[in-house]
Formats: structure tokens, sequence, C-alpha cells
């Protein structure tokens, strides 16, 4: 074991290296890794999904609840070309996979706890 300077926690830096070459193995990252570098070959496309995550950011800052679902719904609205993109759809579906994916281990993780 380790200490890891960055949160005084201890690391297990040898099966986290393992853990994560295995998550890049898989079908799940390369998908989502295949689907960021062709919405990052589009500059005016990968320009507006940041701009819609900056907006949703402010938004979330700013209200709560309620009005915050309401600001988000206008929001996505008004960004609906971007979000039926192909690109786009291609990059939310691998995203989706992967997350579920990491989402599974941290599950099995816990389990074993």
């Amino acid at each position: 074991m380790k200490r890891n300077l960055r949160g005084g926690l201890y690391m297990f830096d040898r099966e986290i290296n393992q853990l994560v070459s295995a998550i890049k193995n898989t079908n799940e990252y390369k998908q989502a890794e295949l689907a960021r570098k062709a919405i990052d070959k589009n500059r005016s496309l990968k320009k507006q999904l940041e701009e819609y995550a900056n907006n949703q950011k402010k938004l979330q800052g700013r209200y709560k609840d309620e009005q915050l679902k309401i600001k988000i719904e206008g929001l996505n609205r008004s960004y609906e070309s971007i979000f039926n993109h192909p690109d786009v759809i291609k990059y939310n579906q691998a995203s989706y996979s992967l997350n579920n994916m990491i989402n599974n281990i941290y599950v099995d993780i816990e389990k074993h706890l």
C-alpha cells in the first residue's frame, strides 16, 4: 500500500491500474472512445455540446427543484437538434453503456466489502 497525497487515502496502485486496464479493454470503453473522438473531430458540434454543458451547470447553480426542472427542459428543447445528431446519439448510447458497466463494477465491489 502507498499513501495517496491527493486525499490522504491508502491506494492499491497496482490493482487500480489493472482494473483501469481491464476497463479500457472492454467494448464499452472502446465504443465510448470512438464516439468521443467523432465528436472531437466536429468542432462546431463539440462547441455546441460544451455550451450546453456550461449552460446546464449555470442553471443548476441558480435554481432548485421544480424551477430547475423547468429551466432544464427549456434548455433541452433549445438544443434538441444537437441531441438528434447521429454522432451525439452514438456518444450518448456509448457513454450510457460505459457508465452502466462501471456502476456494475462499483456494485460488485460494494457486495464484497
